[in-house]
């Protein structure tokens, strides 16, 4: 959390505290000289305030710090000294702002999360998860303070640690992109140190082999992931789910005779996958096989009623084979399906072109335009999603740079 998310989140508690205590008339009779500043101690805090919304750290301290000396007996105005210093990467003078907020008023909120935040920036990982842990006791729901926590472990090279509190942050903001990412890190490594650990106990295992190539695949190296997929195969060759994952990558390197091979083969040993079928069946659209993945495709609906994809490409096979009525219908179906917004577009597609060859032209521009219209907003998305990406990258780097890392 940066400070313009502080002021946004919890506003100005030091000017709350000021408010407070000029309504407050026994405060303003045991403290007539706080009653008599006020107003200048107002106009400081807000000249602060505004320094920091706009980047001027170094101008919002001298504020704050003009505001603390008339007032220093507020722990709220500490911890926006402390904030001032953080804006200008003196994380040292933080904390001692920081510990003098807290010793004013220990249950501040924000203080000791911005202390952990602090020492982590310091390397000083034990003292930054305990702050962290008293910001917790204070705010046990907050998804910001437990994504710090998990941050804290994976810097200090504690993974299952930090996967436990990046999974309760993301329940609690689960479009945060920050704390998905680093939760996936977490994940990533906590699954690295299980594969390790797996390949010390038994190096000859099928299953080192499967998770090597599926480390492979998702790295786009077909090349490899195919081998070890084979090896996988060659010491569990009954195993169901191999030939899937190996047809997969056969796909994917543009061979779609052997893909077709290992999905046959995965029937074979699984009649009733739903996964097999479909997967034969769809690659048999694409291959010009409409009548040989009719069946396929029919089966696999048979048995999921809403396989929203499945209804696509049974509508193209229908369509190839000449049954355009049918394909109507079919493709129809795979809209009501909610299919995801990729198969959407290309549903919208096809259906225009079944349209046109049965002359409802109306039917057929309406499904055009609605695919124009589902494209457009998905280019609008990624073009979004790509900038969004860079600026969370750009600050990440930044964020490094600042702290020697």
């Amino acid at each position: 959390m940066d400070v313009i998310d502080y002021i946004l989140r919890w506003g100005r508690s030091s000017l709350r505290f000021l408010t407070v205590a000029a309504l407050c008339p026994c405060f303003l009779a045991a403290s007539s000289c706080f009653a008599q500043a006020s107003d200048k101690l107002a106009e400081l805090l807000h000249a602060g305030a505004d320094s920091l919304r706009s980047g001027q750290s170094a101008e919002a301290l001298k504020y704050f710090t003009e505001a603390s000396a008339m007032a220093p007996q507020v722990a709220e105005i500490k911890l926006d000294i402390a904030l001032a210093l953080r804006g200008e990467q003196k994380y040292p003078e933080e904390i001692l702002a920081l510990q003098s907020a807290l010793k004013l008023n220990p249950s501040l909120r924000g203080a000791n999360l911005f202390l952990g935040v602090a020492y982590y920036k310091l390397d000083e990982f034990a003292k930054a998860r305990e702050a962290l842990k008293r910001e917790l006791k204070l705010t046990p729901r907050d998804a910001q303070v437990l994504m710090w926590l998990g941050v804290v472990d994976l810097a200090a090279n504690d993974p299952e640690s930090a996967v436990r509190y990046l999974d309760q942050a993301a329940e609690l903001a689960p479009k945060d992109v920050d704390i998905l990412y680093h939760r996936g890190r977490a994940h990533l490594l906590v699954s690295q140190v299980s594969y390790q650990k797996m390949y010390q106990s038994d190096p000859g295992s099928w299953r080192v082999h499967e998770v090597l190539a599926q480390a492979y695949a998702t790295s786009d190296r077909q090349v490899d992931a195919i081998a070890e997929y084979k090896e996988a195969i060659q010491l569990a060759p009954a195993e169901t789910g191999l030939h899937l994952e190996l047809g997969d990558q056969y796909y994917a390197a543009s061979q779609p005779e052997n893909a077709e091979a290992e999905y046959l083969a995965e029937m074979k040993l699984d009649p009733n996958s739903v996964a097999a079928l479909y997967k034969l069946g769809s690659l048999r659209v694409d291959r010009g096989n409409a009548d040989k993945a009719i069946p396929l495709l029919e089966a696999v609906l048979a048995k999921e009623p809403n396989f929203a994809e499945a209804y696509y490409y049974l509508g193209r096979a229908q369509d190839a084979t000449g049954e355009q009525a049918k394909a109507v219908l079919t493709l129809n179906r795979a809209i009501e399906s909610k299919p995801s917004p990729d198969t959407l577009q290309r549903t919208y597609y096809q259906l225009s072109r079944v349209y046109r060859r049965l002359h409802r032209d109306d039917e057929a521009k309406l499904a055009l335009s609605k695919f124009e219209e589902l494209k457009q907003q998905s280019d609008t998305n990624q073009q979004k999603n790509l900038q969004d990406r860079m600026k969370r990258q750009e600050r990440r780097n930044q964020e490094l740079d600042g702290n020697g890392r």
